[in-house]
């Protein structure tokens, strides 16, 4: 038990220190040294637990990564056009939110010039692959051919989101989740145009 609460203290202490770096010199000049004289631990503790920079990076963000597809694959489109009618935020895009408003200070910090340029492609992807199939599944063999096909829609979709994301995220959270909820349920559901025009209707 001391030797994973030991464990579990050390990588809290890079991970501050990769997360302090980021800002002064940008992610791909840190090197482990940096982090080591950060974190005020020796090279060899450092690589217990990581390869290198880069792998620190990847398992950083795999941990943020690994609850996001079953956050998306509850999302339902049917179930947002209701709620944005009702004019409510909707649930499983809420609980997506909080989920990454618990991690807000690495996304702030990678989602800097200075931070992890895949960061934003990574979340796109990892978002769009659960909602395509739940998009698909809604749609169906037999409905009509949509307006807009289901990958574009989701690209644009996903791109918004993220935009509308990053946009909160390095406003420092300043609205609540449930604001940034009602407007991504609002934008799904109705387009941005209609979204904004419309107000709180």
């Amino acid at each position: 038990m001391k030797t994973d609460r030991r464990q579990i203290r050390t990588k809290q202490l890079i991970r501050d220190a990769l997360l302090d770096l980021i800002p002064q010199k940008g992610l791909t000049k840190i090197t482990v040294k940096d982090l080591t004289e950060r974190a005020d631990i020796n090279r060899g503790t450092f690589y217990l637990h990581y390869k290198d920079v880069a792998d620190l990076t990847d398992q950083l963000k795999e941990d943020i990564f690994a609850d996001i597809p079953l956050l998306t694959s509850k999302i339902d489109p049917t179930d947002i056009k209701v709620a944005a009618k009702n004019n409510e935020p909707y649930e499983p895009i809420q609980k997506l939110l909080e989920y990454l408003l618990s991690h807000s200070d690495f996304l702030r910090v990678m989602l800097l010039p200075q931070g992890d340029p895949q960061l934003t492609v990574q979340l796109k992807s990892s978002m769009k692959e659960n909602m395509l199939k739940k998009f698909d599944q809604y749609l169906g063999p037999e409905s009509p051919s949509p307006a807009v096909p289901a990958d574009y829609f989701m690209a644009y979709i996903t791109s918004a989101n993220i935009g509308l994301l990053s946009h909160w995220m390095m406003s420092g959270n300043d609205l609540p989740v449930e604001d940034i909820a009602l407007m991504m349920t609002k934008i799904m559901s109705q387009g941005p145009l209609e979204a904004m025009m419309g107000g709180g209707k």
